[in-house]
């Protein structure tokens, strides 16, 4: 097959695709408890639908110096899809270790990197376990993904040849793409010029080694490079100076195993219910309740907490709103998307306290470079030798202790081959030397939250999820304290 035949990846994907590591392999794992349904429906619709997109047929391969997507000639349905069992009580303990067991498991490097599983024995219904390399889709593609091969009812709808050849379909697909997905997480409108930078910085660059000094002739494009360039600058040293958290409870060495957990569902109207009191975002309350299950988990292990911080990366989407949808743009998977460092405030006892913290913590970053900053960087190091992108993303991405994201399912309850879909969850892969990721997602009017980790740091992954959950119930009980003192206050005073 000529070069000209094969699509390159972007330094991003070839960023992911090198970032490999006997101890974090960059593969996330997703998973739907469904309704019971027949195999065979369910492979007709991975046939039919998931495969309208050309990247699941492809294998990123080594020429000429430069990675490209290439078709695999040898395609073969059944070495991705297959249908699996659980042994012992088949119930979510056993899922539990079933799943742990397979996120320490590489993918076969000669076939293109996804594979489904379609758990058979599920308590009454169906697990279906999906794991893709991060270089194919980062998560927000793949929530779209998931929303184009399932229905809103469970009348299936008639299957349609391919993305390409059916406008109609992607055009209403893409209509309909904001109604079915939460308000939060709103970090797009947080940093809705960051993928505007990128490109400028680009053309920049490019209009720079065309044209040389005469761009400084461009007193508006010298104008944006150097106002840019300094905070640029600025938010870069910080980064680079910011010292990495300490290697205790939350960090260490890593070993091969993993642990995972997952809430039950949770209400989202509890969630927006505190929020609407409280005054906050949804997200800003979320993060509050990862800081107190981290705060309890310090405490139990004889941390001293007083004025301290666990800072966590974030991943923001920077994708614009015109390519969120994949049906519409099935050739433009892949992973457009920029982080932020977090601090979380374990040192607050006070759940409002610390929701106030982080509330205005992160309205100081709407105006941050950092996702645009890392974005390019990880992009950059992605066209780098591998050795140096290692030492570059290392110097930038081991200072946290943890990766949390938040995504957004749909709105509705979704059907998969005609059975519902119950429950949604994803464990996002960590980089380096970092041993915690953890996840949220809304689906159908709930929110779990998840958690994968090192076996030999994270031995009782349930004990921070229930903590999280148990969080959430401290907000609630504080607001009504604050309530009740407010109310008391001015009769006291009369």
């Amino acid at each position: 097959m000529s070069n000209s035949k094969l699509k390159p990846l972007t330094g991003a994907d070839t960023a992911w695709l090198r970032m490999d590591s006997p101890t974090n392999l960059m593969i996330i794992n997703a998973m739907l408890i469904t309704e019971s349904m027949a195999f065979d429906d369910f492979r007709n619709t991975i046939i039919n639908r998931f495969l309208r997109f050309p990247r699941f047929t492809s294998c990123p391969v080594f020429k000429t110096g430069q990675y490209y997507w290439q078709e695999d000639p040898y395609f073969d349905i059944d070495n991705h899809v297959k249908r699996v069992a659980l042994t012992g009580n088949a119930d979510k303990e056993a899922l539990q270790s079933y799943l742990a067991d397979q996120a320490s498991i590489p993918l076969d490097a000669s076939k293109p990197l996804w594979q489904l599983l379609f758990v058979d024995n599920y308590e009454q219904g169906n697990a279906i376990i999906l794991r893709v390399h991060h270089s194919y889709a980062d998560g927000l593609a793949l929530i779209s993904v998931f929303h184009s091969i399932t229905d809103d009812a469970p009348n299936v709808k008639p299957f349609s040849p391919s993305c390409a050849d059916n406008d109609e379909v992607a055009a209403e697909e893409s209509e309909t793409l904001t109604d079915i997905n939460y308000e939060w997480p709103r970090y797009q409108k947080v940093v809705d010029t960051a993928k505007v930078r990128v490109d400028r910085y680009a053309s920049l660059a490019r209009k720079v080694s065309s044209e040389g000094i005469q761009v400084l002739r461009d007193k508006e494009a010298l104008r944006e490079l150097v106002g840019d360039g300094v905070k640029a600058a600025a938010e870069l040293a910080q980064l680079a100076t910011m010292a990495p958290d300490p290697k205790r409870v939350l960090k260490g060495k890593l070993g091969v195993r993993k642990t995972c957990a997952w809430s039950e569902p949770i209400s989202f109207d509890k969630f927006y219910g505190i929020s609407k009191v409280v005054g906050c975002k949804i997200n800003d309350l979320l993060i509050s309740c990862v800081a107190g299950a981290f705060r309890e988990e310090l405490l139990l292990a004889g941390e001293e907490l007083d004025g301290k911080q666990v800072h966590v990366t974030l991943p923001v989407n920077i994708r614009p709103e015109s390519k969120v949808d994949m049906a519409g743009n099935p050739d433009d998977l892949g992973n457009c998307f920029g982080t932020v460092f977090v601090a979380l405030p374990v040192g607050i006892e006070n759940p409002l306290e610390r929701v106030y913290k982080i509330k205005h913590d992160m309205i100081s970053l709407k105006q941050s470079l950092q996702p645009a900053l890392s974005y390019g960087i990880l992009y950059a190091a992605g066209m780098l030798p591998k050795n140096v992108q290692k030492t570059l993303l290392e110097s930038f991405g081991n200072k946290t202790s943890a990766v949390l994201s938040n995504v957004p399912g749909s709105r509705e309850t979704r059907y998969l081959a005609g059975a519902e879909i119950k429950e949604q969850m994803f464990w996002v892969p960590q980089t380096g030397d970092i041993g915690l990721g953890l996840s949220i997602i809304s689906y159908a009017g709930q929110i779990q939250f998840g958690l994968v980790g090192d076996a030999k740091l994270f031995p009782n992954p349930e004990r921070i999820v229930k903590h999280f959950v148990e969080q959430l119930e401290k907000h609630r009980t504080d607001i009504v304290s604050s309530y009740i003192e407010d109310l008391v206050q001015p009769v006291m005073a009369s």
